[in-house]
């Protein structure tokens, strides 16, 4: 009885939370990702624990669903590694990208605390196309106030599997609508 009464707690959080998602900021990283896509060039995405794993999965839906170029920068374990014990974890996901992003590409960094050193480093150090996907926005969160300008997609609770669950689903909504 307890399962069920937790799990529909859970669901009724992440209901909640999806229907407090900016849709007009959603609508604008849509923007940003299909003249990416027009243009060829590549869409990068960071994140680390299960941001990481959110990653991974909308690299490979931006991918094979609706044919971007995408890579998860988590995904590539030795170069990331390499340059975190080298140049400082900080760093590492900004290093590996100075030898392989290109002016038409964008980054998606995706940190439910908007504080990840590395992923806030990257963002920071981004020239153009960025979004943002990070947690509430009521915290201190780096994240949050990166840049104007730049879509930023909160998620408005503070338990972090409720933000994972909603990025999940702000990212499939996002690959959906780029699909021809």
């Amino acid at each position: 009885m307890n399962s069920k009464r937790k799990s529909k707690e859970h669901f009724k959080a992440v209901a909640d939370a999806l229907g407090l998602v900016d849709l007009e900021q959603v609508s604008c990283a849509v923007g940003i990702l299909r003249i990416v896509k027009q243009r060829k060039g590549m869409v990068w995405i960071v994140g680390n624990g299960g941001s990481a794993a959110t990653a991974e999965h909308f690299a490979n839906d931006l991918l094979k669903t609706a044919g971007v170029r995408a890579v998860a920068l988590p995904g590539m374990t030795s170069t990331v590694s390499a340059y975190g014990n080298d140049e400082g974890w900080e760093n590492m996901y900004k290093h590996t990208l100075l030898g392989l992003s290109k002016q038409d590409d964008a980054l998606v960094a995706i940190s439910c605390s908007g504080n990840s050193p590395n992923v806030y480093e990257l963002a920071h150090w981004w020239f153009d196309n960025l979004v943002v996907l990070t947690g509430n926005e009521k915290i201190k969160n780096k994240l949050a106030n990166i840049n104007q300008g730049v879509p930023v997609i909160h998620v408005e609770d503070s338990d972090i599997a409720v933000q994972e669950d909603v990025h999940l689903s702000i990212c499939h909504a996002i690959a959906k609508s780029l699909v021809k």
